[in-house]
């Protein structure tokens, strides 16, 4: 990977996260199209049992009884599922890749799922019969149509305590340090330790997943990570969020926690972050908690190229966004403040795979009109219904707004994206 893509990937990656952290999403799935607030957790069970049916209407059936600890709520824990529908369509699974992961009864699932895993002991296979109204309800939500029982046969593979999220007060200061105190490396990265662990140091390559808080150096802060619940995880020494957290998580072990203030170029450098909220040559505070440390994930296969499209093809509009439409949406039309969740892959000029959310085993959410993964995502949204598949062509000025002068890339980039579901606005009585 060649400089340019690299840079690429950074901003895209920092856009994402970006876009992330102002939604307070937690980084899990399955999607559930209810808030965390509103999981009834007081319906998760305390005692694992045979075949049930429980007061929710969840149908528990125990394949094979797990004999290690079993899942509380605010574990971790990663299972291994295939999910069908009634009549015997498959619609998902993690067969051939890595378990799925997520913070038991935080809701960044299906209720089902967190009611159904609580039930269950480590090393223990069962088949959940999930009705609508622990799924998805009403609503379509990708292959899976509205009001759907769904059949999960899953493995409980691993659970794991995790310390319960510290509150997540906006007007937190970074902890008061005394500059003496700073060690200062060879590339200008200053950090003091704040707690001290006694676990594994990571290594490069292993995926580092942490908790985190970032301040300007007026003390403002711009991120936390805490608020979604579950760690950040990133590759180490790829450079996926910034340049100096790659260094620093190398000279950590796991539950330490640090103090770090990065110069501009081991930030965000000279651009800042597309959406404005780093702005350019930004020296950054943050704190960070080294959770976990998990092996390096297995290579990826070779990404397939985009769907080939001719110029004429494409609907071209008076801002230069070219648009085709590669599956017609079955749902409503996408409006100004919808929210919309999606998959999405990017190309960039000369056709090298930049980024893709499929990598990250979850979509992404976004609020149409307000800019936050560009000007160009907004018009293509606002042409596209839910559920579609669609390809867009952005210039720089279109996927970098006002940066577009430092942009990363050279030329267009090309985006296919895919409308998982759509939540409308809420509208005036």
């Amino acid at each position: 990977m060649n400089t340019k893509q690299k840079n690429a990937q950074k901003w895209s990656l920092i856009l994402i996260w970006a876009v992330l952290l102002g939604l307070l999403v937690a980084a899990c799935g399955p999607a559930t199209p209810q808030d965390a607030d509103e999981t009834d957790t007081t319906s998760l069970a305390s005692t694992t049992g045979g075949d049930q049916v429980t007061a929710s209407g969840l149908e528990y059936i125990e394949v094979e009884a797990g004999t290690g600890p079993q899942a509380q709520p605010g574990d971790l824990v990663r299972v291994h599922y295939t999910g069908t529908l009634e009549d015997g369509t498959e619609f998902d699974s993690s067969a051939g890749g890595d378990p799925f992961a997520f913070v038991l009864g935080q809701g960044s699932v299906i209720a089902g799922w967190d009611e159904g895993i609580a039930l269950m002991r480590e090393g223990g296979k069962a088949q959940l019969i999930i009705p609508p109204d622990l799924a998805y309800g009403p609503n379509d939500y990708g292959p899976i149509p509205g009001n759907s029982t769904l059949i999960f046969d899953v493995e409980l593979v691993g659970v794991e305590a995790v310390p319960t999220p510290s509150p997540v007060p906006t007007d937190e200061p970074p902890t008061a340090v005394d500059p003496a105190d700073y060690t200062t490396t060879d590339s200008g990265l200053q950090y003091v330790f704040l707690e001290e662990g006694d676990g594994e140091t990571p290594v490069v390559g292993e995926v580092a997943n942490v908790q985190f808080v970032g301040w300007f150096e007026d003390g403002t802060k711009f991120a936390d990570s805490r608020a979604g619940g579950a760690a950040v995880p990133f590759i180490v020494g790829e450079e996926q969020i910034v340049p100096g957290w790659d260094e620093m998580v190398l000279l950590m072990q796991v539950g330490d926690k640090v103090q770090m203030i990065l110069p501009p170029e081991l930030g965000l450098g000279v651009e800042g972050s597309p959406n404005g909220t780093v702005p350019p040559n930004a020296t950054l505070i943050f704190e960070m908690e080294l959770i976990s440390i998990e092996p390096p994930p297995p290579t990826p296969t070779p990404a397939p190229p985009p769907v080939s499209v001719e110029e004429s093809e494409y609907t071209v509009t008076d801002s230069g966004l070219k648009l085709y439409i590669i599956t017609e949406g079955t749902g409503e039309p996408i409006e100004e403040g919808d929210t919309v969740t999606l998959h999405y892959k990017m190309w960039d000029a000369e056709g090298n795979q930049l980024e893709s959310s499929y990598d990250f085993g979850q979509p992404v959410p976004l609020i149409v009109g307000l800019g936050q993964a560009g000007p160009g995502w907004d018009e293509a949204l606002l042409m596209m219904d839910n559920l579609s598949v669609a390809q867009f062509v952005l210039t720089p000025e279109l996927a970098y707004g006002e940066q577009a002068a430092n942009a990363p890339t050279e030329g267009d980039l090309l985006f296919e994206i895919e409308i998982m579901g759509l939540e409308k606005a809420a509208t005036e009585e």
